[in-house]
């Protein structure tokens, strides 16, 4: 008889079937089936260094934050939340969470906040949320209904162009900035937060667009150059 408290099922991005049949090296990382590398953890590094590069990222955490109070409710949350003007983002330690714990805040408008953090941290998000003060805000989960791809790479902003009418350049779009538009015709945020020298966005929208999306990448890519890539080579990129 299988013990249930002993099953812990391994979770599937809006992208799974696509990385399988790309041929992704799968691995069972924070409770996600995520590719390792593609091709190689060379060619992927090749892919960031040389052209650009982009990644599945819907496993991170995401949270909305939105009501008249939410600089108190945020500031409950994290320790010492420098607080974002509309379309800047601040990174900010979670209060409670593992040591650097840290947690992206975009300000889409006066009202509301996207935070996102690393999918280990969603459920150290619920319980600072659930246990704070009371306040005229609140907070929802929608992790799982968001799916996200990272993108960097010295050719990025050309991948992004072929997608959106956004103007994504370096210097219109500038570090620690974000914005809402369009993206291949699907409804998208998208976050600028270099690494280092390496210009690096992330974008996120429905998850049900998942697939769809990364397709347009694929094709995006046929012509700008680069590929996907998995979290290997991006990890050793910005250590």
């Amino acid at each position: 008889m299988t013990n249930q408290s002993q099953f812990n099922p391994i979770r599937r991005s809006a992208m799974y079937h696509k990385h399988v049949e790309s041929g992704a090296l799968m691995v069972e990382r924070d409770g996600y089936s995520q590719p390792a590398h593609f091709v190689s953890v060379e060619a992927d590094a090749r892919n960031l260094s040389e052209a650009a590069g982009f990644w599945d990222i819907g496993p991170e955490a995401k949270f909305i934050f939105k009501g008249e109070q939410l600089d108190q409710l945020v500031s409950g949350v994290f320790h010492a939340a420098a607080f974002p003007d509309i379309g800047d983002i601040r990174l900010a330690e979670i209060s409670g969470g593992s040591e650097n714990a840290n947690a992206v805040l975009c300000r889409l408008a006066d009202d509301e906040i996207l935070c996102v953090a690393p999918a280990g941290q969603a459920s150290t998000l619920s319980e600072s949320v659930r246990d704070g003060p009371e306040h005229c805000a609140h907070a929802l989960d929608i992790s799982s209904g968001l799916a996200g791809v990272g993108i960097a790479g010295p050719e990025s902003y050309g991948l992004l162009s072929a997608l959106t009418e956004l103007d994504t350049s370096q210097f219109a779009f500038t570090n620690l900035r974000c914005a809402q538009s369009k993206f291949a015709d699907i409804h998208g945020t998208l976050l600028r937060i270099d690494r280092g020298a390496s210009l690096s966005y992330q974008l996120y929208f429905p998850r049900e667009f998942g697939e769809y999306l990364w397709d347009a990448l694929l094709e995006a890519a046929g012509f700008c150059g680069g590929g996907p890539v998995g979290f290997q080579a991006w990890g050793a990129l910005i250590r």
